[in-house]
């Protein structure tokens, strides 16, 4: 089955499995080739570097000559961003409750000035464009067991440090009407309507007040589709937060690529008791923080590839947003 026409017209969308600029396994240091061998039980005989994401460390699938296989993610030191969220993501992960459908953490370790972690090697294919209506599925629904069993948050995951979620980037909006900012370029469905999305994206900090947790950066990207289901991957950064908030960062991108986004809403669990208000705040602030960009993203963190993703989200947003309001 094919995907429906796309919803808007806008930037084109982007290649999510090529995305990522990372370095070779060959690069890595030795004591850290050395534990993944030592996890393998043999030095990798075939690697293959993953082309999907935007952070810059290291990660691939790497396969010995027995057959054993692993997803290898590491980082060094520097830069230091990266290398905490991939020293979180092996933390976090390994604290999930088991009913998460996200991929075991074989093993995670501080090599000298490196955190690596070894995740099972999943079946399947990574996310990309236009998306099956039945992928689409199965991520929705992965993602509905993952927030039941991660609330309320059982104590090991609680012990891992998680933050809570802020809306400091998420008032860009209001802080235009303020004049603490320039104006932004604003998509047509949008002209002339900034005060409105200012008074809309007003209520965000009050969306965010929760003891519940959600994954905190949840796309389809962030998805590993296999035959019959789905996992959750990258784990990096859980926040207290409304797991619905993630849900609509799903669907996003699934309304971009003409899905029915506000009935896949609605249908799915965590958004039991979400009003329409709460849900245009939500996608106000998110269309805002987007449309708003990180021009100064520096090339050591990030894949310069993010701007493209964040121009066609915001875009994505935008219409849906626009829609809801009869703005479009």
């Amino acid at each position: 089955m094919t995907s429906p026409a796309r919803a808007f017209r806008g930037a084109e969308p982007l290649d999510y499995a090529a995305t990522a600029i990372r370095p070779s396994y060959e690069s890595l240091p030795s004591p850290v080739r050395a534990r993944v061998a030592a996890a393998l039980g043999g030095a990798p005989t075939a690697v293959t570097v993953a082309g999907g994401g935007f952070t810059t460390g290291f990660a691939g699938r790497v396969r010995a000559a027995s057959g054993a296989e692993l997803f290898i993610k590491a980082a060094g030191p520097y830069p230091p961003e990266v290398h905490g969220l991939y020293r979180d993501e092996g933390r976090v992960t390994a604290a999930l409750p088991p009913e998460v459908p996200a991929p075991a953490v074989r093993f995670h370790d501080d090599v000298d000035d490196w955190t690596v972690t070894g995740f099972e090697a999943l079946q399947g294919e990574p996310f990309t464009l236009p998306m099956r209506p039945e992928a689409l599925d199965l991520m929705l629904e992965a993602w509905a067991v993952a927030a039941a069993a991660i609330n309320p948050p059982p104590p090991p995951l609680v012990a891992t440090g998680i933050r809570p979620k802020t809306a400091e980037n998420l008032r860009v909006f209001q802080k235009i009407a303020n004049g603490e900012e320039a104006p932004i370029a604003l998509p047509p469905q949008l002209q002339g309507r900034s005060a409105e999305l200012a008074a809309v994206e007003a209520g965000i900090d009050r969306v965010f007040v929760t003891d519940q947790v959600t994954h905190g950066d949840l796309r389809p990207d962030n998805c590993f589709l296999g035959r019959d289901r789905a996992w959750i991957c990258d784990w990096s950064k859980p926040r207290y937060a409304p797991p619905w908030v993630d849900t609509v960062n799903l669907l996003i991108v699934a309304h971009g690529d003409g899905h029915d986004a506000e009935r896949l809403f609605r249908s799915h669990p965590t958004a039991d008791g979400v009003s329409g208000d709460e849900l245009d705040t939500v996608l106000a602030a998110i269309t805002g923080a987007l449309l708003d960009g990180w021009d100064d993203a520096p090339r050591t963190i990030v894949s310069p590839a993010i701007h493209t993703h964040m121009r066609w989200a915001a875009l994505a947003a935008a219409d849906w947003l626009a829609r809801r309001r009869g703005w479009a």
